[in-house]
């Protein structure tokens, strides 16, 4: 047996961050808009579970950055699939657009997910 090689050209980080997005189809016009959550991401890209499959093929997601303000990404929308386990959908997202927007968003992620993080191990700190 063979061992798996991994094909991505960058790591994934966990991460569980709640984002809004709206959608957009390949005219980009809006098809919906709402809610769900990171479960990982990279320097390309992020995975995002939600509730209900997104038909669509560009993405804006939107989240809050450690100061309090709106930080968005776009992006297009590369693979969904159903995981049965939390019965949710996990659409594969590639990061486009600005880099420096991708970078802000990236780091946005990143940090809001340590800060949630470091506040539910108990080392809170004033």
């Amino acid at each position: 047996m063979t061992g798996f090689k991994e094909q991505r050209r960058y790591p994934r980080i966990d991460t569980e961050n709640a984002v809004g997005y709206v959608l957009y189809n390949d005219k980009k016009k809006k098809v919906d808009q709402g809610s769900g959550r990171t479960r990982n991401l990279s320097q390309t890209g992020v995975l995002l579970e939600t509730e209900h499959i997104l038909k669509g093929s560009y993405i804006i997601l939107v989240t809050i950055n450690f100061d309090g303000e709106k930080v968005k990404v776009k992006g297009r929308v590369v693979t969904i699939r159903y995981d049965e386990f939390s019965g949710c959908y996990l659409t594969g997202i590639e990061f486009i657009g600005p880099k420096d927007e991708q970078h802000e968003a990236i780091i946005a992620f990143v940090k809001a997910y340590q800060r949630r993080k470091h506040h539910a191990d108990g080392r809170d700190t004033v």
